[in-house]
């Protein structure tokens, strides 16, 4: 069980420091190895008007200990420390633990600590939330960058594009920046967001694909794309090593989707075998190939399905839904299957067999999809929605 970590410069309200809201949300900052500009960035942000800032020191060590007690001296901020680095996400958690302990915090809005976030735009993320919150208590913003500008960092362009369509295939939503830093959640949300995975840059990726599963349509701000060089060399960001790590939850489910109909796949050829052979005699009747043929389908059939309902995509869907859902999908592919494999065995010459490999490995990319946004998808979590996602134009 971790413990939780060591508070320094608790918000005073002796004479001369800001006014303080009695609630609100809180500005919250995970921070390795800042720069020495990084209080001064802090003490911009103090003047937004929100309650309170929590910086969190990931584990930075000695070194940098004069930053973080400068800022700690800063009236209304909080530094939560991690005495060894743990990750942005540990991060997240720790000030989220702090933050539910205080009932008088409503939300929190999270930016990085290199200054990408400008103070205008962080306060537009807040005040989206604060809108948001009266339509909705488990409410979500993200702030939102334009990455059609000409000088963005090629990796950050190339990975945001990436991840772009990875989430829209997945989920059939397009989220414009998969890998924002400046978020805001309302309070409703700590405790399911406390429960995800996640330590390291992945947490953020949970997060987003949290509020996707769960259909909580959160909102987009537009916000100003700052980089400090066309390397964005201040990111700790490591493109291979965390981006493995950010699609490690995508990439599992689908091997474990891959690894389920291979067994389905078995279990039929071993029923079928089963059912030919001690219920036939071997033979190679019609009637015999039949009905070992429907019998292995069902039970393999099944077999996928309780599979995937519970392993591959654990799903509440109800069963009766999900099962009648099931079974169109397999129609439907069978249907398609024998269909596109004719039409496509006569383009190609009658080469059917290339046809229905071809056919059949398009049908499999499209059965996981249909699966996971249809068969076994949740249902709407909340008992309202919020507004569709809202577009704001960046103050110049």
């Amino acid at each position: 069980m971790s413990t939780e970590p060591p508070v320094r410069g608790q918000p005073r309200s002796d004479a001369g420091s800001l006014p303080e809201a009695p609630s609100g949300p809180v500005l919250v900052i995970p921070s390795l190895h800042p720069g020495e500009d990084f209080p001064e960035i802090v003490r911009r942000t103090r003047d937004l008007g929100l309650r309170e800032v929590v910086v969190i020191d990931d584990g930075s060590g000695a070194a940098y200990a004069h930053i973080f007690a400068a800022i700690g001296a800063i009236d209304g901020c909080t530094v939560l420390t991690h005495s060894v680095n743990r990750g942005k996400g540990a991060a997240l958690k720790t000030a989220l633990r702090y933050c539910l302990s205080r009932p008088e915090v409503t939300g929190i809005v999270t930016a990085d600590s290199d200054g990408q976030h400008l103070p205008q735009d962080i306060r537009r993320v807040a005040a989206e939330l604060a809108e948001a919150e009266r339509a909705e208590l488990r409410a979500a913003v993200l702030g939102i960058r334009d990455f059609t500008l000409p000088d963005l960092p090629l990796r950050s362009r190339l990975g945001n594009k990436a991840t772009t369509a990875v989430i829209t295939a997945l989920f059939g939503r397009v989220v414009r920046d998969t890998q924002t830093g400046l978020r805001a959640f309302s309070r409703g949300l700590f405790e399911e967001l406390l429960a995800l995975d996640g330590e390291r840059f992945d947490y953020e990726m949970n997060v987003l694909i949290y509020l996707l599963q769960q259909r909580l349509p959160f909102r987009g701000v537009v916000i100003s794309t700052v980089y400090h060089d066309r390397g964005n060399t201040v990111s700790h960001f490591r493109p291979v090593r965390d981006s493995m790590i950010v699609y490690r939850g995508i990439v599992v489910q689908a091997v474990r989707f891959a690894l389920s109909s291979f067994t389905a796949a078995v279990v039929d050829l071993v029923t079928f075998t089963a059912v030919i052979d001690y219920a036939f005699g071997g033979t190679s009747a019609l009637r015999g190939v039949a009905v070992a043929t429907l019998t292995a389908r069902l039970v393999s059939g099944l077999v996928n399905y309780e599979v995937n309902r519970h392993i591959v995509f654990a799903s509440d869907h109800p069963r009766g839904i999900s099962m009648l859902r099931y079974l169109l999908l397999a129609l439907g592919i069978v249907a398609a299957s024998a269909v596109g494999t004719s039409v496509l065995g006569t383009l190609l010459a009658g080469h059917v067999v290339w046809a229905k490999v071809i056919v059949d490995s398009a049908l499999f990319v499209a059965s996981y999809l249909v699966q996971k946004r249809w068969v076994f998808a949740p249902g709407r979590a909340g008992p309202k929605s919020l507004p569709r996602l809202r577009d704001h134009t960046p103050n110049s």
